[in-house]
């Protein structure tokens, strides 16, 4: 069973973080939803209170398969500011675990000096901010070895189904797509 981190920030994005944990959970991986602070309680850019599972602080990356960053603007400026997550993002990725961000989240992994040289994609208007050329509108999901990216709200499920294919397997994902009636 794999095990994933999707830590949360204040300011994150609650359809976002809810389908990925929603879609992994239902696929058999082992979600595990950690608050950037000491507080489990979490709050959206909408308002949406989360208890997370853990702290960051009590998260041992060693037993990690992969970490997806959930959007939202000030949740990935939360992100960002995480000393403890980016360590932990740079181990996993030393050891080509996935790396996963959607909506502005990806300029994250770009602060944390995951994008360079790959493809990406993100939230139309983030790329601004991010130095790499790669930038790619043409598709709702992409894969550059180990580093996935998406759009935003609207491609949640696509890239909650596109991560579960790769950490499961594409038979779990499409037996569990047909059960949530998605087309």
């Amino acid at each position: 069973m794999a095990k994933v981190l999707i830590p949360l920030g204040k300011g994150f994005e609650e359809l976002e973080a809810i389908s990925i944990i929603d879609v992994l959970r239902r696929v058999g991986c082992e979600v595990v939803v950690a608050s950037l602070n000491d507080s489990l309680e979490v709050i959206s850019q909408g308002g949406v209170k989360v208890i997370a599972d853990a702290s960051l602080r009590e998260i041992d990356e060693s037993s990690l398969d992969a970490v997806v960053f959930p959007g939202g603007w000030e949740g990935t400026q939360n992100l960002i500011a995480s000393s403890e997550l980016k360590e932990i993002v740079l181990k996993l990725h030393s050891n080509h675990k996935i790396i996963a961000a959607i909506c502005a989240a990806p300029l994250a992994l770009f602060k944390m000096g995951m994008l360079e040289n790959c493809d990406f994609t993100c939230y139309p208007g983030i790329e601004k901010n991010i130095k790499n050329p790669n930038y790619k509108i043409s598709k709702n999901v992409i894969q550059s070895e180990n580093i996935i990216t998406s759009k935003g709200p609207a491609t949640a499920l696509e890239f909650a189904f596109y991560l579960a294919e790769i950490l499961v397997s594409k038979q779990k994902a499409q037996e569990i797509k047909e059960g949530m009636l998605v087309s």
